[in-house]
């Protein structure tokens, strides 16, 4: 028992020291490098999560930093399955997600990615999608062939963050998917939305896509901002 409390004694001050050293932003190159390789020579979990940690922080070479996360990024991909749960771990409890959503789609379906994002975006809660983090996701979402994404897309319209209202919209534009339509068409026509702006890339989705507006012309028409009008056939378009 003592032998074994030493032995995980040795290694927890191992991924410390070494997840120290791979956080430091004024470290050099190499020492981070060497670092990330003690810590996948562990291999637990833990010590891959702190691999994972290397994303948090941004080196005073630009260049250089984006290669670091980068082979980063590959390491974690290469280490397969036994990363994936670090990841996640990582995906729930940091803002800079970027880099380890990357590495998730090197190891999951698409569909199982944009399931687990959506979830970390707040479990379908409307008030907990809100700041950097969800544009972020919602931007990669965009990106992933999903069948179906765009209406847990469309649930965050109902944030109250702009930006992340704005970063739905865009989102819905690259899916064009009619089973959006609806939640799109009570964004539009609501009088709760306060942002200019996302009430004009609103217009503009329904311009672009001529989805009908049926149901809501009388709101529409009243709350359409300046550059748009409503043809007799009850769709939307730019002046």
């Amino acid at each position: 028992m003592l032998d074994f409390l030493t032995r995980t004694g040795r290694e927890v001050a191992r991924i410390r020291r070494a997840a120290k050293t791979l956080t430091e932003r004024y470290a050099q190159p190499e020492a981070r490098a060497s670092a990330a390789e003690r810590l996948l020579s562990v291999g637990t979990p833990e010590a891959i999560y702190q691999l994972t940690r290397r994303f948090t922080i941004t080196s005073g070479n630009l260049e250089q930093d984006d290669q670091e996360k980068r082979w980063v990024r590959d390491l974690l991909v290469e280490r397969g399955a036994s990363a994936v749960e670090p990841l996640k771990r990582f995906l729930r409890g940091h803002d800079e997600v970027t880099w380890a959503m990357e590495a998730l789609r090197g190891l999951l379906p698409e569909g199982e990615l944009a399931s687990f994002l959506f979830t970390v975006l707040g479990d379908g809660d409307p008030v907990m999608i809100r700041g950097p983090k969800a544009v972020r996701i919602l931007d990669f979402v965009a990106g992933l062939d999903v069948p179906g994404a765009a209406a847990s897309v469309a649930r965050c319209l109902e944030s109250p963050d702009d930006t992340v209202r704005m970063a739905a919209v865009q989102a819905l534009g690259l899916y064009r998917d009619p089973a959006s339509r609806e939640a799109a068409l009570q964004a539009l026509a609501s009088d709760e939305e306060d942002s200019v702006r996302v009430r004009i890339a609103l217009a503009g989705l329904f311009a672009d896509l001529e989805w009908e507006i049926r149901g809501k012309r009388p709101a529409v028409e009243r709350l359409l901002p300046p550059g748009f009008r409503v043809t007799s056939k009850g769709r939307i378009l730019r002046i």
